[in-house]
Parts: structure tokens; sequence; C-alpha cells
């Protein structure tokens, strides 16, 4: 049943009302289900509670009773304990069906009650005076706790007051201690009868209350799940013919001299790259928003690389801006989720560069109170206590008034709060006016390790490259860059022409896009790619879709992913690494 349905059926019931005690034939199953499912959770404390009940009754027979009438009592009572027991092994059974598994455990009921009828009885017949308690009790325990309807509790009930009276009927042949009797039992189930009336209409209500929020937050659950999807699509289809514009863009800069031509293209680069990040920062917020748009996963890493890589990454912005970058950290290693962090931190640095208007910003690392405490800060105008309260509210950017969007959505600092909330990551500021401003991560460390430098990238490239991209535009783009860069390109639209070309042409590097017009993905082509020339070829992915479970997947496969829209300078530097160059790379010295 479609969700739209059923939440009619619910509805169209809740305005009906339910003063017959019964739903519709459909929501009636369903709600039978949902008591069957309450009673099974309980049917442990409720027989055992029974099955107490008549031992103790059965105690107290061979204490005060003559064994003769205390034996043949005990007959009834172990009787009453079978049942009971027999009701537990077959409610408990998940193929038992519903509605017969109520009937076992309103028969249950019943039978006990009537054993306790029997037994009292038997005791007058014998001229013993034994008061009719365990009956009553028998009764209360059936209404507050027997989780049946109302009409087999009452029908149980008032048939265990009818058996009562006819037994002692049929032993005394009536009496005004029997009359009285009756009157009590009477008035006594009227008052039980009404309060299981009235606490099915309660679960009735609660029930069909429960099953609109329940439906409610599936249907949520179903948009949520379709907006990622858009998102997915969305991101996916406007990266595209960016990142074809980014590379055609970055291919007139080096192949055209001419100084208009060189100042439109510088022009259109910078353009692009500023409607990637207003891309970027509007995606990764929509995905942190939704539930399940982000997975965290953690993991232990050496902190210092990263931090390496993005100061390293940072410095030709921080020379334009006119400001320092400084770097500080120990050999420290944490546990965190890498991808995340690292979003964090650009988002920090980007926001330290462009709008601190500072002439130091410093990334720095250090262990403190059993912490590992990370810090971007900066020593430009800094923010007042009001400020302070307004930096991580979605697009609020205190030095842009006038929203000019070449400077942002202001979106980069409330992202940074959302993600260290989902990394269980405290985030500290710590600011004033004139005094500059420091973030504050605080990480859980880890076992610490070696560091090894990374080997710098030469800036020659050289080598034979299979591409693999089903956009025309794209393709064609991204091998004339190549091109440019002194590499040999194969460029293939679909994988079958892919595995044509790798044993002719025997590439060095394979580059693929991951959504492809193909059934199979980027990824599943570079494995097939990979076993038809017989070698684990060095591969690149670029994708738009950067999410957790795929980074793990290339991470498995050994297998490089790149973002889109597709920076060269992050391209170049990736070919630079996996191509066998020609002159041998310089080795730097960690940095401090």
């Amino acid at each position: 049943m479609s969700l739209e349905r059923e939440e009619a059926l619910l509805l169209a019931q809740q305005r009906r009302g339910y003063r017959g005690m019964r739903f519709s034939d459909v929501l009636e199953d369903e709600f039978v289900e949902h008591r069957v499912q309450r009673i099974r959770r309980r049917l442990l404390l409720i027989i055992s509670t029974a099955v107490i009940f008549q031992l103790v009754y059965t105690t107290l027979d061979l204490l005060l009773l003559d064994p003769a009438i205390s034996l043949t009592l005990l007959t009834v009572r172990l009787f009453g304990i079978a049942v009971a027991l027999l009701a537990f092994f077959y409610c408990r059974r998940p193929q038992s069906p519903p509605r017969r598994t109520l009937l076992a455990y309103v028969m249950a009921y019943g039978l006990n009650g009537a054993c306790v009828a029997v037994i009292i009885h038997l005791c007058w017949s014998q001229g013993v005076a034994m008061p009719y308690d365990g009956l009553f009790l028998v009764l209360l325990f059936g209404y507050v706790l027997l989780g049946v309807s109302f009409r087999a509790v009452s029908l149980a009930s008032w048939g265990l007051c009818g058996l009562f009276l006819l037994l002692g009927y049929a032993a005394t042949g009536g009496s005004a201690a029997l009359g009285y009797q009756g009157m009590f039992l009477f008035c006594a189930n009227l008052i039980g009868s009404v309060g299981a009336f009235l606490q099915e209409h309660g679960q009735r209500g609660a029930w069909l209350n429960l099953r609109l929020l329940d439906l409610a937050r599936q249907r949520a659950e179903a948009d949520d799940a379709r907006k990622l999807r858009l998102l997915a699509a969305a991101s996916h289809d406007l990266r595209q013919p960016l990142n074809a514009m980014g590379l055609y863009a970055q291919h007139l800069l080096e192949q055209n001299q001419d100084p208009g031509v060189h100042r439109i293209s510088s022009r259109l680069a910078v353009a692009v790259e500023q409607l990637s990040r207003l891309l970027q920062s509007m995606f990764d917020y929509t995905r942190m928003t939704l539930p399940g748009g982000v997975q965290v996963k953690p993991e232990v890493f050496a902190l210092r690389p990263l931090l390496a890589r993005l100061t390293g990454e940072s410095r030709a912005e921080a020379d334009a801006q006119g400001v320092e970058l400084q770097l500080q950290c120990e050999e420290l290693w944490v546990r965190s989720d890498p991808l995340l962090l690292e979003r964090v931190l650009r988002n920090l640095l980007s926001n330290a560069l462009r709008h601190a208007q500072a002439r130091h910003v410093w990334l720095s690392a250090r262990t403190e109170q059993g912490m590992v405490q990370l810090e971007v800060g900066d020593d430009g105008q800094g923010l007042s206590e009001e400020e302070q309260g307004q930096v991580f509210e979605e697009f609020r950017q205190l030095d842009n008034p006038g929203r000019n969007a070449e400077r942002g959505l202001g979106l980069g600092l409330a992202i940074v709060q959302q993600l260290a909330q989902l990394m269980g990551h405290g985030l500290q500021l710590h600011s004033s006016l004139g005094a500059g401003a420091r973030f504050v991560l605080q990480l859980p460390p880890a076992e610490t390790g070696e560091w090894q430098a990374p080997a710098a990238p030469v800036n020659a490239l050289s080598g034979r490259v299979l591409l693999l991209e089903d956009d025309e535009a794209g393709r064609e783009a991204l091998t004339g860059l190549l091109q440019r860069w002194g590499c040999e390109v194969w460029a293939c639209a679909d994988p079958a022409q892919a595995l044509e070309y790798v044993a002719q042409v025997q590439p060095q590097v394979l580059i693929s896009d991951y959504r492809l017009a193909a059934t199979e993905d980027g990824l599943r082509a570079i494995e097939r790619l990979r076993e038809e020339a017989g070698r684990m070829l060095p591969a690149l992915l670029i994708t738009a879709d950067v999410s957790a479970d795929l980074h793990e997947r290339c991470t498995r496969a050994h297998v490089t992913l790149l973002g889109k829209p597709l920076l060269p300078a992050r391209l170049r530097q990736a070919l630079a690494v996996l191509l066998p160059v020609q002159v041998k790379a310089n080795p730097v010295a960690a940095p401090h």
C-alpha cells in the first residue's frame, strides 16, 4: 500500500471515530498485528506472574488445608499452570497467526480464571471457608495487563463471573451470601469493563496518531532521499560544463599570448573558479542539512602532511593577498574524518585570507589537556561579541553587506560549524576587535607515527594518457590541455573503445570521468582497463560526486580522486606524481 493511500485511510478513520472499537478491515488487521507485538514483548512477564500466582496459592493450600483437599486442588492448579505455559510457547512463536495468538492468549486467561472459580467452590463443598480473592485478582490482572481487546476481556471476565455464580448456585442452591457476592462481583466487573473500554479507546487513538507520525517521517525521509538524488544529479550536470569551461580557459591562457585574449581568458578562469566555489558551498550546505547527506568516517592519520599540503596549496592565494602564511605543527596523529576535516580547514583558511584583513595567518596544531588543538588564526581586524554570534549564520557576510557574489555566499563558516558538529569536534572562536581571530578545533589524539616528507612534483610532464570521457566538450578541453603539457593523449567516449586502445597504446596513466553514459561507472571501467592491460595502471577519477563512499572505493582501488570543476593546477600536480617523469623530483624538508 502506498503512503498516500494509507494516510488517506488513517485520516478517514480518525474522522469517523472508533466508538464501536473497530477500524476498517485493513486498519484493523494492522492494529491486531500491533497489539500482538505488544503482547509478545511483555508475554514473559505476564505468564511468569500468572504461574507465580498459582504457585503461591498452591503453597497456601498445602499449608492451611487438609491434605486430601489440597491434593485435589493441586490438580486443578497444575492444569492452570500447564495452560499458561502452553499459551506462552504458542504466542511467542513469530509464525503464529495474530488472531489465533490473541485467541490462545484470552483462552489461557479464561481457563485460569475458571480454575480459580472451581477451586473456591470445591473448598466450599468440603466445608472449607475460602474467600474468592483469587478470582477477583485474576479479573483485575486481566483488565490491567492482558492487553487484548475490550470485547475479549469483557467476554472472558463476565463469563468468569457467571461461572462463579453458577457453581455457587449448584453447590448451595442459592443463598443470601451468594447474592451479596454476586452483587460485589457485578460492581467490580462493571468498573473494570468501563476501564477496559476507556483504555482501548485511548490505545486506538494513540495508534492512529503514531501511524500518522510514522507516515509523515517516511514521507520526509523519501523527500530527503529524492532531494539527495536531485542534488547529486544537479551537481554533476552543472559541474560538467563548468569543468569544460575551466579547462578551455586554462588552454587559452597557455596557448594564446595575445594580450586581449589573455586578459579575457584570465577573467574567464577567475569567473569559473568563483562559480565553482559558489556551487560547492551551496551543494555542501544543502547536503549537510539533509539527513544522511554527509557520512562521517573517522580514521587514524598523520595530521602534519595534511596541514602541509593545505598551506602549500593556499600559499599562492596568500601571496596574492599580501599575507604571510605560517604552519606550526608537531608530529601528531589524530582520529577524524580526513576529507571532512580538510574541508573545514580549507573554509577557515579561505575565510582568514579573504575577510580578516590580516598580515599574518597561521595554521597550528599542538597537544593540550589531552586533546589536539588545531588552530586557524590571524592578526586581522577581529570581531566584536555581537559579530561573533553572527559569523556562523547562513548567508551572513559581515564585510559584504551588498551581497557581492564575487566574495562568496556567506556559507563557509556555517559549513564549518555543521561539519564540526557532525564529526564531534569542539569548535571555539576567540576574538576581539583589533586583536584578530582564532578558530580552534579539538580533535581526539591517536598513536604517533613517522611522517615522510613528500617529494616536490616537477613541472614538466610527459607520458601516454588514456582518457575516458563521454562528454564531448569536456573530452576536447581536457585533451587539449594535456597535450599542451606534453602528454600523448588517446581520448575515448565509451569503455568499449578504451578497451581497444589499451593493448595498442600501452598507456602509463588512466583518466576517467565517474558518470559515463554506459551502464558502468568510471571506477569499474578503470578496473576493466587494468585487467585488460594486465597490470595496476595509475589512474585518476574525475567526478562531481566526492562522497565518502566513493572516496573509500577509490582508496581501496588505488585510484586518485579529483572533484569537479577540475582545477588545472590540481590535475597537473596529480599527474606529476603518477606519470614517470623525466626530471627527478627535488626533496623538500618537512614543514615546521
